[in-house]
């Protein structure tokens, strides 16, 4: 990025770097970054029309229905006086769905991104998804089919209804959420005050520092400068990455550098870069101070604790990846960020498994039976493609390809 570091979300470092995360929803930077096509695009070049609403990602689509700023900074920042609920929240991008569909008909491919389940979640715990699920959920569905229904008889679609990930519940206390957050929430920064590190841990700083971290619950990203160098520069594995793998598993199992992260980590895993460029694969690094493949590492894991880790790991890798990645205990109850209920972005089931089920209303069983056999076979046979992989709702293309041919 020419030096300027990007931040695509609003907890990144705990330091709230707003202008980027907002501009992933009304510029589309994350989708920017993207290295294949989107669904979007691919449908574009047979001629079907799309429309999206609310989704981060809209690249190629005929239609791009934002949430607005205000809304935005209302749902995910706003108190109880100037706050948006995720009722509301989701409510307003059905709203902008049906106004759309109102003034230029309905789409080949429509695309509504309800974020208020996951809010609902982080905030009251997974135990809350199923009531919002009945009454905000559920509801919003209906208007929206009976909408469908009334602008075009004996309308009959391919309907798709997935999540992006699951939640896993963990303890909303101080001592459990592991933070780098300005100005009081230092705690993972004190390990790198140690190692004479300056850490992106206030806003405006970058990129005058040697290091940042991503936060995203159950992993964490650590990105980490070549000390000789600049952030372009591949920074040296023995020299710059090691020594501070090293420092986080001392911390885990002694308190030294920084107490917070005593007893708080399950796995350290990094990347050499410099000798096998940006791509690079991540491998485990024991407390011994060894280098293991994620193969012979999670093999000794509780696998109970992991889905599908080595492939879906494998597939994380790319120039934005971090140069080592934090594994939080979650068996006991850690994580990175905030205190909250809820979290994502680990490799546990709970938070890894996403709903993703397709229907097709107003179709006939013995045809409908004829295309989830085609479905099921084009998912199996993309997984055994790569690598044995489990279906995820990258397949929602796959499907599409099954069911329309193309």
């Amino acid at each position: 990025s020419k030096g300027t570091p990007r931040f695509y979300a609003f907890d990144v470092g705990d330091t709230l770097a707003a202008d980027d995360a907002v501009l992933v929803f009304t510029h589309g930077l994350a989708s920017a970054c993207l290295r294949v096509p989107t669904i979007y695009e691919r449908l574009a070049e047979k001629g079907y029309r799309s429309v999206v609403a609310g989704n981060m990602y809209a690249k190629g689509a005929d239609v791009w229905l934002k949430p607005s700023l205000i809304d935005i900074a209302r749902f995910t920042k706003g108190g109880n006086l100037f706050g948006m609920s995720s009722e509301k929240y989701d409510g307003v991008i059905v709203e902008k769905a049906l106004k759309e569909i109102k003034k230029n008909g309905i789409p080949d491919i429509l695309t509504i991104y309800l974020m208020g389940l996951d809010h609902e979640s982080h905030h009251h715990g997974p135990q809350a998804q199923y009531q919002h699920l009945v009454d905000v959920i559920d509801p919003l569905l209906g208007q929206l089919w009976d909408a469908l229904l009334r602008e075009k008889s004996g309308y009959a679609p391919l309907v798709a209804i997935f999540s992006d990930h699951g939640q896993i519940k963990v303890i909303a206390d101080d001592e459990h959420s592991l933070r780098l957050a300005f100005p009081f929430e230092k705690e993972i920064g004190h390990l790198f005050d140690a190692l004479g590190l300056d850490v992106h841990d206030y806003p405006g700083e970058d990129p005058d520092c040697d290091a940042v971290v991503a936060s995203n619950g159950g992993l964490a990203h650590v990105y980490l400068q070549n000390r000789t160098g600049k952030w372009a520069d591949k920074p040296d594995f023995e020299r710059d990455i090691l020594p501070v793998a090293a420092a986080f598993w001392e911390a885990h199992e002694t308190g030294n550098y920084a107490i917070e992260l005593k007893n708080a980590l399950a796995g350290v895993l990094v990347r050499n870069v410099e000798a096998e460029c940006w791509n690079a694969p991540y491998q485990a690094f024991t407390p011994q101070g060894e280098l293991l493949t994620l193969e012979n590492w999670f093999a000794q894991q509780d696998p109970e604790l992991y889905l599908d880790p080595v492939q879906r790991l494998n597939n994380l890798v790319s120039g934005m990846a971090g140069d080592m990645l934090l594994i939080s205990n979650y068996a006991e109850g850690y994580y990175f960020g905030a205190p909250i209920e809820g979290v994502h972005g680990g490799l546990h089931p709970d938070d890894s498994s996403a709903t993703f089920f397709v229907g097709a209303p107003g179709m006939g069983a013995e045809d409908w039976l004829a295309t989830k056999d085609k479905v099921q076979q084009a998912i199996e046979k993309r997984c055994q493609a790569e690598g044995g992989r489990e279906p995820s709702t990258s397949d929602l293309y796959t499907t599409l390809q099954a069911t329309l041919q193309i």
